[in-house]
């Protein structure tokens, strides 16, 4: 952080910040445990509107600070320059400042903080408490696109594992898919087509506080609802996924069925036709699927990552074999792989699908 008092290293925050071409910057506290990714997002869009943000402790100081860049030149010497750190009145003095220098500014809710060994039991509520109470209902979501031939027994399953509700997203569909699934007993919703926007659309319509993605041509294990919130009542865990399987009539399905869990250990977490689940809240602070045309599931076990445990539950989801069949063993593991590398690299989505389209339509 380099020399000099708070206000010194937090200036210099803002200015290292603002030069390397940031349009608006937060500075927070490492000591606020209930801070969140939606209060950060908050606070980024009242920046936007105001030219301070700021987020007050409940001692009088603030846990959170951000200034957007047109007004830095004339905020960051007033607000940081001889303040009496570690005061009661710390946020007073700073809001007198912004007043007397003309900036408007914003405050968020008040939060705790951790200065003394009182403030240490809220905190450590705060990260011990897990992410769904037990008991917790699931709501299954299930994108579809001309899926009549398999989403039937998928919204079975559903219902079978003690799903709340079962959510059918329907992509436009050509066929009887949003017919068949109605007649299965789910709910069925339309979005615009594409994986990602799909499951974003049912996740904003479900009602429970875990949800659970399935894949229309993926079932699941009989008790998937209960293995998901156990999961999720762990210490540290954010989200999770099922082991991977294909149908044991398919050819070489010990291999291709070892293959997917393989994909999924090298990843460090389960895929999308591995049923990934998590709590709203969750959903909710990664800002949902990345609406990509494909890797969706990647991207987002990435962002999961930084949250907390992604873990794979050994109950196994069953996923149809029928990309295999079409394309065979070789062709449909090495397309997969190559659209895997791809993305790494850093090759756009959308030239990806194409690809892949291409090669294995």
């Amino acid at each position: 952080q380099g020399e000099g008092d708070l206000g010194d290293r937090i200036a210099r925050a803002f200015a290292d910040n603002f030069r390397r071409g940031a349009t608006r910057v937060l500075v927070i506290g490492s000591d606020c445990p209930r801070l969140s990714a939606p209060m950060l997002r908050e606070a980024f869009a009242r920046v936007a509107a105001s030219d301070v943000v700021l987020g007050p402790a409940v001692d009088g100081g603030y846990y959170l600070i951000g200034i957007r860049r047109e007004v830095a030149k004339r905020a960051v010497p007033d607000l940081f320059a001889n303040v009496a750190w570690g005061g009661p009145d710390v946020l007073a003095q700073t809001l007198e400042r912004a007043e007397r220098a003309g900036l408007t500014y914003a405050l968020l809710g008040a939060l705790p903080d951790v200065d003394r060994p009182e403030d240490m039991p809220d905190a450590e509520d705060a990260l011990s408490r897990s992410i769904v109470s037990p008991g917790a209902a699931v709501s299954v979501v299930i994108p579809a696109l001309d899926d009549e031939g398999v989403v039937a027994q998928a919204v079975a399953s559903a219902r079978m594992a003690g799903a709340a509700e079962v959510l059918v997203v329907d992509g436009g569909s050509g066929d009887t898919t949003r017919e068949v699934a109605v007649a299965a007993g789910a709910k069925v919703l339309s979005a615009e087509r594409g994986r990602a926007t799909q499951m974003n659309a049912g996740a904003a319509a479900a009602a429970s506080d875990v949800l659970l993605f399935l894949h229309a041509d993926t079932t699941l294990p009989a008790n998937a609802c209960e293995l998901a919130v156990d999961a999720l009542s762990a210490r540290g865990v954010v989200a999770g996924g099922f082991s991977f399987s294909v149908p044991a009539t398919t050819r070489h399905a010990r291999l291709i069925s070892a293959v997917g869990r393989t994909r999924g250990r090298l990843g460090g977490a389960p895929w999308g036709d591995q049923a990934i689940f998590m709590s709203r809240d969750t959903f909710a602070e990664i800002g949902g699927f990345p609406e990509l045309p494909t890797m969706e599931d990647f991207e987002l076990a990435r962002r999961l990552r930084r949250f907390g445990s992604v873990v794979t539950v050994p109950q196994r989801v069953t996923t149809s074999a029928r990309a295999w069949g079409e394309h065979g063993l070789v062709k449909a593991t090495l397309t997969n792989l190559a659209v895997i590398v791809g993305y790494q690299l850093g090759i756009d989505p959308g030239r990806l699908a194409l690809w892949r389209r291409r090669i294995a339509r």
